[in-house]
């Protein structure tokens, strides 16, 4: 096994068009690579980075020695991946579209049209369904990822803007948030449509706080930050409310660490449980990437505003904090 001290964390930096390389165990800057404009997301795939350059018709995969290999997308605005049947999906924001890629030959395969301006996608537990959030037309789109079509729209309601959009673990439920009408919809992703069989698309629907973004579906809870509102919303998987967590200034994810559930505040120099406990950062994070698995106690944190990354163990406090070029976004481990 890959001990830490041979691991890379691999930051896109937004503001300078480059792929910053750390060394996970120590902070050290092991070196950069050109990947094109505004890189936001990165995800590993076949022994690859992949990054999303936003302001690009492509993604740019960079390879363990630094090969750097661009794979277009046809359209403008690759922003969040995901995995299904073997494929590499990556939504492109202006383009409207869902680019499909084979990972393995780094080329573009398809190209499925969805609702305007995709930005989130979460995939089906069995890799059969993918679910697209359109933030412009207030829908999930549901792509069989077998025939790599869309089949069908579940519509969030007059005027949503769908941003967060998630699955249960067990595939029972798909949730959505509705960043304009400060909600999460709850919904049935079974059927060839995605909807549930009596036709309505919306099984439950619950008010959140402001400006929420994001959210997170476990097998029996659904968090959703409220940015605007410095709330964490906490439901059963059927959206009944179990409480609401206060005291934040801006949440913008939740995080599972050493057993316990964390917030990432985009305001506020810390990481602050659910249940109170504080670990103070060196700056506030806009993006955070756990390290290891649920209970390993560390997260790699992007300070976007200071031009910083850090990885942050929950239990210790700060292991590390580098300068990082311009806009640090969202890390991988290689």
């Amino acid at each position: 096994m890959t001990s830490s001290i041979d691991r890379v964390l691999a930051v896109p930096c937004e503001g300078d068009d480059l792929l910053a390389l750390f060394a996970l165990d120590t902070g050290d800057r092991l070196g950069e690579v050109p990947v094109g404009s505004h890189p936001v997301h990165a995800t590993t795939c076949r022994g690859r980075t992949v990054v999303a350059t936003m302001g690009e018709r492509a993604v740019t995969a960079v390879g363990s020695g630094g090969e750097v290999t661009r794979v277009e997308t046809g359209v403008l605005g690759p922003s969040h991946f995901a995995t299904a049947n073997g494929e590499l999906y990556v939504s492109c924001s202006a383009g409207d579209a869902l680019a499909v890629i084979d990972p393995e030959r780094l080329t573009l395969v398809d190209r499925v049209a969805v609702g305007a301006e995709p930005h989130e996608i979460a995939v089906s537990p069995d890799g059969d369904r993918l679910y697209s959030g359109s933030r412009r037309e207030g829908v999930v789109d549901v792509v069989d990822t077998e025939s790599r079509e869309r089949i069908g729209a579940i519509d969030a309601g007059p005027d949503a803007r769908v941003q967060g959009v998630a699955v249960s673990p067990n595939g029972e439920r798909g949730y959505a948030v509705d960043q304009r009408g400060a909600r999460v919809v709850a919904f049935d992703p079974g059927g060839d449509a995605g909807s549930l069989s009596d036709g309505e698309p919306i099984r439950r629907e619950a008010a959140v706080g402001a400006d929420p973004y994001d959210l997170v579906a476990t097998a029996d809870r659904v968090f959703v930050p409220g940015r605007g509102d410095g709330v964490v919303h906490e439901f059963d998987r059927d959206l009944e409310p179990i409480a609401v967590h206060e005291g934040f200034s801006r949440p913008v994810d939740v995080f599972e660490v050493a057993g316990e559930r964390w917030v990432l505040d985009a305001a506020a120099a810390r990481l602050r449980s659910l249940d109170g406990a504080v670990v103070e950062t060196a700056a506030p994070g806009l993006v955070a990437t756990p390290v290891g698995g649920a209970g390993d106690g560390r997260l790699a944190v992007s300070h976007y505003d200071d031009d910083r990354v850090s990885l942050v163990d929950v239990d210790s406090g700060t292991v590390w904090t580098a300068e990082s070029p311009a806009y640090p976004f969202g890390s991988v481990v290689v």
